[in-house]
């Protein structure tokens, strides 16, 4: 399964990196919700997107969070009004208030729609 990591605004410049990752990452700043569970607890939480892959996002959010939580992702990709959904996340590490999920579950027409938003991207770069 493929994983993404969201990162850039429309009109900022964008950049592409390798790190462990096993794809190019877009580094930027695209807005998000996100929400799970903590202890039984709704959190719900908002922030940007600092980095997207294939396998995962990186996030400056306004809530401080655990490894491991499961989340829930909506991502305000520029090249649409509507946010890109991924149900399923878990957070992979956390320092402070910026954190890394992987992506676990996406839906092909998300899948395709985020594949061809970093295409987009990295042809622009």
């Amino acid at each position: 399964m493929e994983s993404t990591t969201p990162n850039g605004q429309a009109g900022t410049a964008v950049e592409f990196s390798l790190n462990r990752r096993r794809g190019a990452r877009l580094a930027g700043r695209f807005g998000l919700m996100f929400s799970g569970v903590d202890d039984g607890q709704l959190i719900m939480g908002d922030g940007q997107v600092t980095d997207l892959s294939h396998e995962g996002v990186g996030i400056s959010g306004n809530r401080l969070l655990k490894p491991g939580m499961e989340l829930a992702l909506f991502i305000e990709l520029p090249d649409s009004e509507d946010h890109l959904c991924v149900p399923e996340a878990r957070v992979s590490w956390v320092r402070g208030r910026r954190f890394g999920v992987a992506v676990r579950t996406l839906k092909l027409e998300d899948r395709n729609r985020l594949r061809y938003f970093l295409l987009e991207q990295q042809t622009r770069a």
